[in-house]
């Protein structure tokens, strides 16, 4: 197909090593040789950080017949803990976060670099292949310097390949969160056709599902991202609902799939040891998250990830590009980003219980429940509940209240400590206002953002 411009949704890291897990299971075939066995004797040591996190880049691109074939307009960061948690943090990075300048790879927005670098180590003589890992290598060098996260890997996909292997598997079910008209979804001949999709339950094939995960002009970029992190998740529920790893038939088909549409830069004695990291994951155990420009500063809701904004065009030529919120900072930082990150990746054990969070005001500046309310749902955290504290009277110290005076959950204690704030029982605060955390601001309370705090 020829399209004027895609964007891709990948097979991911859950997918990706599912895949690779039941691909040598299938193999394997006699039981006499176990897949563990298989992995010890043939696989080569995970790569990971001190935490024991293997953390992966994840690219989406057009095929050749696309003009824009090597523009990575799906990037993903994944990173795996076979673990403690047996789990997985995806973050979507949108396609134009831009960076104002790189190690290696100058300026640009970040759907750009992969190419720009590849083309320029081609023009310096590389080979195509080894200059299209060099440069997988060095933009997840670039993003894990960035983030504060090392990078251990990349894996990138085109488009032909998402769609065969949503088919191979059989399609797969997701719930629509809205109806969906994209009047100006491109077709073959470099035009548009529209595309519609009811919302609830539906079962996608390849094809819909490529234009499900498209599709951009009915929504936002950003609801676009979480569209393909809500696809990721259903194809790694289907391959393990269909125990895909026994039909050997899936697997040869699928094997053909990673071998002309999935590069990367893991060695095959990496990947079959990942394939035994990805047995060990809990695949209802996932956190996701898109950076946005959601923000909330100007007069926006926030939503989880909304560090980034959008800066006059007129400064970048007429293109459209997203910077991080560097309040108070200037020029830009990625403190804030960098800030998720100290919190996303090693302490997801809290992200993954999603606690409940309810901040009353008992006495602090008007105001201040609701500005932190605000930064912590920017940091993912879900808060249900901003008032004034109606059963206290005002308070000259800011407290976490605990249920009885032993109580002392790892979600209380955490933001306890995130917010270097005291633990106490409250016997007086009714069950409207108590949640699985209690913040409550008193007199003494002065509002600090989350990198301030983790300093």
């Amino acid at each position: 197909m020829m399209l004027k411009r895609v964007l891709f949704i990948l097979i991911a890291v859950l997918f990706a090593l599912f895949l690779i897990a039941g691909t040598a299971k299938a193999l394997v075939g006699l039981k006499a040789l176990g897949f563990r066995t298989l992995v010890s004797v043939t696989g080569g040591e995970v790569p990971h950080d001190d935490a024991g996190f293997t953390n992966i880049l994840l690219f989406g691109q057009g095929d050749s017949s696309h003009d824009g074939k090597d523009l990575t307009d799906t990037i993903m960061v994944a990173s795996i803990d076979p673990t403690k948690t047996q789990s997985v943090v995806v973050v979507s990075l949108p396609r134009d976060l831009y960076f104002l300048a790189t190690d290696k790879m100058g300026k640009g927005r970040i759907n750009s670099l992969y190419r720009d670098y590849k083309g320029y180590l081609r023009g310096k003589g590389m080979e195509a292949p080894e200059a299209s890992k060099e440069a997988m290598r060095e933009v997840a060098t670039e993003i894990g310097r960035t983030l504060g996260i090392p990078m251990h890997g990349g894996i990138k996909v085109d488009f032909e390949g998402f769609v065969d292997a949503v088919d191979v598997i059989g399609g797969i079910d997701v719930t629509v969160p809205e109806d969906i008209v994209d009047t100006e979804y491109p077709d073959e001949n470099y035009g548009f056709e529209t595309f519609t999709l009811s919302s609830g339950p539906q079962h996608l094939d390849g094809t819909i599902a490529l234009k499900y995960a498209r599709s951009r002009h009915s929504s936002s970029d950003f609801s676009r991202s979480a569209r393909q992190q809500q696809i990721i998740v259903a194809m790694a529920e289907k391959a393990k609902a269909e125990k895909l790893h026994r039909d050997v038939s899936a697997i040869t088909d699928l094997l053909r799939v990673l071998a002309e549409h999935v590069e990367t830069t893991f060695t095959v004695r990496e990947l079959i040891a990942l394939g035994g990291v990805a047995d060990d994951l809990d695949r209802s155990r996932v956190v996701t998250m898109q950076l946005s420009d959601r923000n909330g500063l100007y007069n926006t809701v926030p939503e989880p990830g909304g560090l980034l904004y959008a800066p006059p065009r007129d400064l970048f030529a007429g293109a459209s590009v997203l910077l991080p919120v560097s309040i108070p900072e200037y020029p830009v930082t990625w403190k804030q980003i960098q800030a998720l990150s100290r919190l996303l990746f090693p302490m997801r054990s809290i992200y993954l219980s999603d606690p409940s969070i309810s901040i009353l005001n008992a006495g602090a500046a008007p105001g201040s429940a609701r500005a932190l309310s605000n930064e912590l749902i920017r940091y993912g955290f879900v808060v249900d509940h901003v008032a004034n504290a109606e059963t206290l009277p005002d308070q000259e110290k800011s407290w976490i209240a605990q249920r009885t005076a032993t109580e002392q959950t790892p979600e209380a204690t955490f933001f306890a400590n995130l917010l270097k704030l005291p633990m106490q029982e409250s016997t007086e605060l009714t069950s409207e206002e108590m949640r699985t955390v209690t913040i409550v601001l008193g007199k003494d309370y002065r509002y600090q953002a989350v990198q301030d705090l983790l300093e």
